[in-house]
């Protein structure tokens, strides 16, 4: 008996064992108990939600109305992962990973330990809201925590960390950009040693660029806290050399001084330096010629010493596409020619070296950069005659030669520039500023002040204020491209060509302050996009065009032609729109009517004698100043 018993326990054995497996594989193939959100989850964000303004809140979101459903993975925003719990993670749990709620109206402050109990959480995106108050410092501290976006919103006070009992932060991304933040605490980025991307826009910040932003965040690859007020030396008190994943540093509109530090050369992998409109004196360094990834470099609005070593460094900058060094060198420099070893850019695509007060001529080496799109050397004191050679760019759509002591004819070459001449606007490659990150060029106009140009910068040929002579070529009018062309303030004479109605997309036609004879084209008025037109100050007679577009160019437009009549305005017409033209007619009817012929006969005479001393007494004729591009 005992023997049978041996036998059948040794046959199942394997049985067992079998049994056993196909057992656990069937429990691990049952459907897993899944439960709601879990509860600590829910109310980390129900107490987040009871201290906002529940009357400017999304709908979709607890606390703005009767929000019954007890599951947050549910909610607007959240998004949840499970977790497992128990033997065989048969037991899962919903955790928040991902809150975002951009733009959904939010307004109040953000609570002290409310969201950073949500241990899992990786990205919290709140950017876009009504948000004030200060931002606490535990959100800095989650121990998951990998995006931090709290921009847009109207969150003041300090950024400051403390010491935690979790250690370090795993954030690698924090944005609190366009916020009222005053200042940035040195001890922030003292916990944050995995921080890739920083951005401070547009704040309130003063005091000094926190040294442990340098010195404990060497993952950081764009550094932004452009348009604040920091301030201090740059230069070798300020060490960039352990960022070396460094590929995008914005400190522009603030108040730093001292010199451009030469550390930034060991970044090599740098790619976007904005440093424009701050304080900052002496040459650029020439270790700068290391930046070999560089494609972007604006160093405008400073006070910067030394162009012809700065372009020797720039020029060895292979991929460098846009350079702008306007508003500096006030010292009376020589532009640098083809002697002082600037043999070229091949990869520039704009390059500004607007207001410098640069003597000399055209550099010749700009021939060399064959991809060039835009060409801004205006406000300097630049002399001779315009370079044939500048007609032969194949992708240049914009030049601004203006305010400079340029002499002899417009170079008939102008009008074979390829990228204004061709009629497809798909063929033609503008230069988008988006390319490089958040950068911003601006120009000026006379009358509006500054505009921006984030991404788009209109086709353009200004000649203005020179000492041009000739005629106005015709062949201009194959540029059917431009958005705007400025021959003002030159010595230009004969007629104004008929052929310019071609520039069907022109919306700047400036010719005033020149010596132009004839009559205004009557084609002209077929320019639907012309907003802004200007003769004035020339030798024009005939009648001013009463159609279209024209009857809202005010009498400025035409001063200064004392042959040139029309409606509403005449030669001499007064520059203020408040004095007598347009509506004159309707009111002397009225005057007539009601104070009878003495009285109206009174004001004839009154406004003879102002017309008659406007013809007498010459108006100056300078023109109209503006401020320089790029």
């Amino acid at each position: 008996m005992l023997r049978v018993v041996m036998i059948v326990s040794e046959l199942s054995r394997p049985l067992l064992s079998t049994s056993f497996v196909v057992f656990s594989l069937i429990c691990h193939l049952l459907p897993h108990v899944v439960s709601g959100c879990a509860p600590s989850d829910r109310m980390a964000l129900a107490s987040f939600s009871n201290n906002l303004d529940t009357r400017t809140m999304d709908r979709r979101w607890p606390g703005a109305g009767n929000y019954s459903d007890d599951d947050c993975c549910r909610w607007t925003g959240v998004r949840c992962r499970r977790f497992g719990a128990g033997a065989y993670h048969r037991q899962q749990q919903l955790r928040v990973v991902s809150l975002d709620l951009a733009g959904m109206g939010l307004a109040g402050p953000v609570a002290p330990r409310t969201l950073d109990r949500l241990d899992m959480l990786c990205v919290l995106n709140l950017s876009r809201n009504s948000l004030h108050g200060a931002v606490p410092p535990e959100l800095l501290h989650m121990p998951r925590l990998r995006v931090l976006d709290l921009s847009q919103n109207s969150l003041s006070g300090e950024l400051s960390g403390r010491p935690s009992s979790r250690g370090t932060s795993g954030i690698t991304h924090l944005d609190v950009s366009f916020n009222s933040l005053t200042s940035l605490r040195d001890d922030v980025f003292q916990w944050l040693p995995l921080l890739r991307n920083f951005s401070a826009e547009s704040n309130r910040l003063t005091g000094v660029l926190p040294g442990s932003l340098l010195s404990s965040c060497p993952e950081l690859e764009h550094l932004n806290v452009a348009n604040n007020s920091l301030h201090g030396a740059l230069g070798p008190t300020t060490d960039f050399s352990r960022l070396t994943r460094l590929r995008a540093l914005h400190l522009g509109w603030n108040r730093f001084r001292g010199r451009l530090p030469a550390s930034l050369s060991r970044c090599r992998e740098l790619r976007v330096v904005n440093l424009r409109r701050n304080r900052l004196t002496g040459p650029v360094p020439s270790s700068f010629r290391r930046l070999r990834a560089l494609s972007f470099f604006d160093a405008g609005d400073n006070s910067l010493a030394g162009v012809a070593r700065a372009l020797r460094a720039f020029q060895e900058c292979r991929h460098l596409a846009v350079l702008i060094l306007t508003t500096n060198f006030q010292l009376g420099e020589e532009m640098p020619g083809a002697a002082a070893g600037i043999r070229g850019f091949p990869s520039l695509r704009l390059l500004g070296l607007a207001n410098c007060a640069l003597r000399g001529a055209v550099p010749p080496w700009l021939r060399a950069s064959a991809r060039l799109n835009v060409l801004d050397l205006s406000w300097n004191r630049l002399a001779g005659q315009i370079p044939p050679w500048l007609g032969g760019f194949e992708a240049v759509y914009r030049i601004d030669l203006s305010h400079n002591a340029l002499t002899g004819e417009i170079p008939l070459s102008l009008a074979r520039l390829k990228s204004l001449a061709s009629g497809d606007a798909s063929a033609r490659v503008q230069l988008s500023m988006s390319d490089y990150g958040a950068v911003r060029l601006y120009n000026w106009h006379v009358e509006r002040g500054q505009l921006w140009y984030d991404s788009y910068i209109p086709p353009s040929l200004d000649l203005s204020r020179n000492r041009l002579a000739g005629a106005i070529p015709p062949e201009l009018g194959d540029l059917v491209a431009l958005s705007l062309l400025n021959l003002s303030g030159n010595t230009l004479s004969g007629p104004i060509p008929a052929v310019l109605a071609s520039l069907s997309d022109l919306q700047t036609l400036d010719l005033s302050y020149n010596q132009l004879a004839g009559e205004i084209p009557a084609s002209l008025t077929g320019l639907t996009f012309l907003s802004c037109f200007d003769v004035s100050h020339n030798r024009l007679r005939g009648f001013i065009p009463e159609t279209d577009q024209f009857s809202t160019f005010p009498c400025s437009s035409f001063a200064g032609n004392a042959d040139l009549h029309g409606g509403y305005c005449g030669g001499n017409a007064a520059v203020d729109e408040g004095m007598p033209g347009r509506h004159d007619g309707p009111f002397l009817t009225a005057a007539i009517e009601f104070f009878g012929m003495p009285f109206a006969l009174g004001m004839i005479f009154g406004l003879c004698a102002v017309m008659l001393f406007h013809v007498l007494v010459p108006k100056s004729t300078s023109p109209p100043t503006t401020e320089p591009s790029f």
